[in-house]
């Protein structure tokens, strides 16, 4: 029975029973309702005009052999889905079968409302079609509303959803639309399209709404899952998930054709999520053709297929610009030529903002930028992994590429650049290659770019003849690349090839490029940047060859420091020039330093005419290793030599032209620390010795110990010396500088004897410090100045004395030394000392008196010290002490008036001759390099002084001097002594 419309829908609308309609015909104005369990069956099931079609709640099915609902001309028809309706729509016919179809100008609405479902089963799922210019036919799904299309047949193309013209499909926040085809060729799950005859007139609209659902499959060969052809717009806001399986598949495909363009929007509002995954050979994650625009929000794109690219852009020429935008999205290829991005063709423009690009797979490039197209990403992590995988292509034949990088990585083989000119600009940016951070070749050298076919129509679009095929050719193999690139606040790990008959300039501005292998470049600003060169492998050092180079940045070389021509890293000048102010940061690789004899090392190396400026290089700190400080030379000499640079620790004496086959001896260049730290044992030796000195320097007056009642006596004093001395030897060290002790002992045990002899036996502690300047030849300069050394030393000693009446002395004293100090260079490079030793002295002095107030007196004295310093180390090299032992020898006279009146003042004065017996001392700097320096020498001294009593348990004894050298090692002292002793 037919459900008519009016009065008698309107009564039967609340009765319970199901109706089976062999088919409806809805004539204009009819507005008609389907209930639950409702079943219509027939060719065309609904047919229908200017009418109204209501489903209602429960279940519904409709069975079509061709087409499930037609709406045909009319002023406009109404298809509702009503709440809480559940509908099933099938057609059976494998070919041709459409589930709605709406006519040219039928001016169709039809609406999912709220919680309602529809689910068709067809060849094709839905088809609005439109005639240009006229009113658009729309579907929208409200929310909670759900349209699901299984799309399948064995036909040419399955279609879930077709918009052809100026129709539109609104998804409302909450609202499902799953769209998916399986079987047949071109089966593509929505498809939005216009006339060719009037591209201009039409534009399609999709939108889904944030928080919509978006489920779009294919399984099919050349089915993408959104095809977008000519001009339209495409919101996607909500969960979008794109998967296709077939090959030439692409998740998205949009190709403008007329005016104004195509345009894509995928960007799911916060807590979504749009994924799009390809798996089939050529199925890219999004292919933009021709004036196309897309745009990426928080998305993800993954291919899985052989020469499948993630983002594919391109321009063909003559056409309007390809512009493709990403942020915060992720991008990953998996196969062979599978580029993650790919920006193609004429104006093509291409930018990323944060996300990743990841690729792996022989070929599979991170980003190629090909013919004259524009490439940029900002904070965007790029990698790509496989044989031949560059993170950055930049290839051509004769047209321009940019590429602009803005923090960020790309890694892999970082940026290739093949043919035509290019430029990329890195900054901030970490690109890490996995051998070249750069290479340069020609066009066909780096990578294999195919022609690209662009698809014209397919066998399911009807005005074919205006929209050819095209054939993209990529570009001609062997044409020579002109790359400029320039680095600011990079930091770059690779080497850089340029291959010969191309060319590269290269800039540098706050950058730090680690070069792990050799390098040519053609041009080269380091301004101002450091180009590390990593440690050699297997002893193959490398080089930087450069047609010019200018800067003021530096270069980090490692060399062996050894003798002439050790190997080491090199910047290679070839037929150009350097200029510039450049530093040269030398890295030691286990070389123990060495005396060069003639040229030096090679760092700097011109070739084919290639030259140097003469302020083009310096070192950026001291290069030392071992005694040696190494120095960077200009020339050598040959006039083939004259713009090289050299490390050299000699230098070369100049070329006598009368006789220039025999050259003088080069002169060594020892560093400035050196001669402080090989005189350290001996001014350590020179305060032990100050401590010990003489019988009366220490004890004051005999004859005041022989006469006092008070036999015991407790002591102290004060000595301050001003000491200039110069040693011979390899450095010539000399010290000059102030000797400070203070002393202080007591007699433990005193005896006197019936022969007339006294016995005293006491203890004694000493401090005493040496702080002084110190010079040598040094750096091949002699007396030059080199840095500061202190000594300290902790003495604590015995002596034994015995005293005749009959006016002879004989004095003993053994002390131990603790000795403590810091030499340090001028330049700041300093070695800490510490060690110990010990002095053994023994004295005899024989009284006459010309007069009983007058007494001369012969003394004589022997001197044996022993000094170990341990061994230390400065920020150059160990320091190894040797340890050794000095023996000095004295004589002299001491005058004194007043002998025999210990109550009054005693002046005396002393001449002594002091011969330092001859022995030579080494210290070893690293592991070969021995520093020699004798220190025998004859020397006087010349002294005035006087005991003075206090009162009868007290006296006061003081002395002054001067010494001096007899033998020209340049000795020049000034002595001073006071001291007190008190009696008991």
């Amino acid at each position: 029975m037919l459900r008519h419309l009016g009065w008698l829908a309107a009564c039967c609308a609340a009765s319970a029973y199901a109706a089976d309609y062999p088919g409806l015909t809805l004539n204009p104005g009819d507005d008609f309702t389907l209930q639950g369990n409702d079943t219509v069956n027939g060719a065309t099931a609904v047919r229908m005009s200017s009418a109204t079609l209501n489903f209602g709640a429960g279940p519904i099915t409709v069975n079509a052999t061709g087409t499930g609902i037609f709406a045909t001309n009319g002023a406009g028809a109404l298809i509702n889905f009503l709440p809480s309706s559940v509908v099933t729509l099938n057609v059976t016919s494998p070919t041709a079968g459409v589930g709605i179809l709406t006519s040219s100008s039928s001016n169709t609405a039809i609406d999912l409302q709220a919680d309602s479902s529809l689910t068709i089963n067809a060849y094709q799922g839905i088809n609005l079609a439109h005639t240009p210019r006229a009113a658009p036919n729309r579907l929208s799904i409200g929310d909670g509303a759900t349209l699901r299309v299984n799309a399948s047949g064995t036909g040419m193309a399955p279609k879930g959803l077709l918009i052809n013209n100026n129709n539109s499909v609104v998804v409302a926040s909450g609202g499902t639309l799953g769209l998916g085809t399986s079987g047949g060729r071109y089966a593509r799950a929505l498809e939005s399209s216009i006339s060719l005859t009037y591209p201009d007139a039409a534009a399609d609209k999709f939108t889904a709404a944030p928080g919509s659902n978006l489920n779009l499959s294919t399984t099919g060969q050349d089915s993408d899952a959104f095809y977008m052809l000519g001009v339209g717009e495409a919101l996607m806001q909500g969960n979008t998930d794109i998967h296709t399986t077939g090959a030439n598949s692409t998740g998205f495909y949009l190709y403008r054709y007329g005016a104004p363009t195509s345009h894509l929007l995928v960007a799911p509002h916060a807590g979504g999520h749009a994924t799009i995954l390809t798996e089939g050979q050529g199925s890219h994650g999004l292919w933009a053709i021709n004036g196309s625009q897309a745009e990426f929000a928080n998305a993800s794109l993954q291919t899985r297929g052989d020469e499948a690219a993630g983002l594919y852009a391109l321009t063909t020429i003559g056409e309007t610009t390809t512009q493709v935008r990403a942020a915060d999205t992720a991008i990953a290829t998996a196969g062979a030529q599978s580029y993650g991005v790919l920006a193609q063709g004429y104006g093509t423009d291409v930018a990323l903002t944060r996300g990743t690009v990841a690729t792996s797979g022989a070929q599979a490039h991170a980003v190629v930028v090909a013919g004259e197209s524009r490439f940029s990403a900002d904070g965007t992590a790029i990698q790509a992994q496989g044989d031949g995988a560059m993170a950055l292509l930049m290839s051509s034949d004769r047209d321009a590429q940019t590429a602009t990088v803005s923090g960020g990585s790309l890694r892999g083989s970082a940026i290739g650049i093949e043919g035509g000119t290019a430029r990329v600009e890195l900054d901030g940016t970490a690109v890490d290659g996995a051998t070249n951070w750069l290479h340069v070749a020609d066009s066909g050298a780096l990578a294999v770019l195919r022609d690209v076919t662009v698809p014209g129509r397919d066998p399911s679009q009807t005005d074919a003849p205006a929209f050819p095929a095209i054939l993209h050719g990529t570009r001609a193999a062997g044409i020579a690349a002109t790359a400029t690139v320039v680095a600011r606040n990079a930091d770059l790990t690779g080497a850089a090839i340029t291959e010969p008959g191309n060319t590269s300039h290269v800039t540098l501005i706050d950058t730090t490029w680690h070069m792990t292998g050799s390098s040519t470049i053609t041009n080269l600003v380091n301004d101002p940047s450091l180009i590390d060169f990593a440690a050699p492998q297997g002893g193959a050092y490398k080089t930087l060859t450069v047609g010019n180079y200018s800067g003021d940045g530096t270069i980090a070389l490692n060399t062996y420091l050894g003798a002439d021509d050790s190997p080491s890293d090199k910047l290679v000048i070839d037929g150009g020039t350097a200029s510039g102010s450049s530093k040269l940061r030398i890295k030691n690789t286990g070389g123990p330093g060495a005396a060069t004899q003639a040229q030096g090392i090679l760092v700097v190396d011109t070739r084919n005419g290639g030259t140097t400026t003469a302020t083009a290089f310096s070192l950026s700190e001291p290069v030392v290793v071992g005694a040696y400080d190494y120095q960077l030379y200009r020339g050598a000499q040959t006039p083939e030599q004259e713009q090289n640079w050299y490390l050299r620790s000699a230098i070369l004496p100049p070329v006598d032209p009368t006789n220039p086959d025999q050259p003088g001896e080069p002169i060594p260049t020892y560093r400035p620390e050196t001669p402080g730290a090989v005189m350290a044992p001996e001014v350590a030796r020179q305060v032990g010795a100050r401590m010990l000195d003489t019988f009366h320097d220490r004890m004051g007056d005999q004859y005041a110990l022989l006469n006092s009642a008070q036999r015991k006596a407790g002591w102290g004093r004060v000595i301050g010396q001003r000491l200039t001395q110069r040693w011979d030897g390899d450095v010539e060290p000399r010290f000059k500088g102030n000797i400070w002790i203070a002393q202080a002992g007591a007699d433990m045990l005193e005896r006197d004897r019936d022969d007339g002899l006294s016995d005293r036996l006491g203890l004694f502690s000493a401090y005493g410090q040496a702080d002084g300047r110190v010079d040598g030849f040094v750096q091949g300069e002699h007396g030059k100045q080199a840095g500061k050394l202190r000594v300290e030393a902790y003495g604590l000693g015995l002596y034994w004395t015995r005293l005749k009446h009959t006016n002879w002395y004989w004095d003993n004293v053994l002390m131990g030394n603790y000795y403590t100090g810091r030499s340090r260079s001028d330049r700041g490079v300093a070695a800490s000392l510490e060690g110990w030793g010990f002095t053994a002295s023994s004295e005899a002095g024989y009284s006459f008196f010309p007069r009983h107030d007058i007494m001369l007196q012969p003394q004589a004295q022997l001197v044996y010290q022993y000094t170990s310093l341990d061994n230390t180390h400065d920020a150059y090299s160990t320091i190894r002490y040797h340890g050794g032992g000095a023996l000095t020898g004295r004589i002299g006279l001491l005058l004194q008036g007043n002998a025999d009146q210990p109550e009054r003042i005693r002046p005396y004065a002393r001449i002594n001759l002091w011969h330092r017996f001859s022995h030579g001392e080494s210290v070893s700097f690293g592991p070969s390099d021995s520093i020699r320096t004798e220190y025998g020498s004859t020397s006087m001294d010349l002294r005035i002084g006087l005991a003075a009593p206090l009162n009868r348990q007290t006296e006061l004894y003081a002395s002054a001097g001067y010494g001096f050298d007899l033998d020209g090692n340049q000795r020049q002292a000034y002595y001073g002594n006071i001291g007190v002793r008190y009696s008991w």
